[in-house]
């Protein structure tokens, strides 16, 4: 059953300018299109139970989420790095410095994609 028949009534309204750049930013930032940010707004402000139409979200921020990636498989690397040392030399001493520096830097990584991923309640 398509959509069109399954929510037989269109709802079509105009805005201006600003408040247009302002819907597209709202709908990009929470990953999907203007018409189903908007819909979603007015079946929570009308307390309806219509099931929407499931969406597949883009992920929001996805090129600074790549370059987070990237970095997590640096630092994927370097734990290979730190593993074949210790099982080379058995000093633990430096291991542990390197082990600390990754943690610092994972959990700051850890910061940006729980910020990232943040999606507004009322979107």
């Amino acid at each position: 059953m398509t959509e069109k028949n399954r929510f037989p009534n269109a709802v079509a309204f105009r805005i201006d300018d600003p408040t247009h750049d302002q819907l597209l930013i709202a709908a990009e930032a929470a990953g999907v299109s203007p018409g189903v940010w908007v819909r979603s707004l007015v079946l929570k402000a009308l307390g309806s139970e219509m099931k929407a139409p499931k969406i597949r979200r883009a992920a929001a921020n996805a090129a600074q989420l790549d370059a987070i990636f990237e970095e997590l498989k640096a630092q994927g690397r370097n734990l290979n790095q730190i593993a074949k040392i210790a099982n080379t030399s058995g000093s633990t001493v430096s291991i542990a410095a390197d082990i600390a520096a990754m943690r610092a830097a994972l959990e700051g990584l850890l910061a940006r994609v729980l910020d990232l991923l943040h999606i507004d309640e009322d979107a």
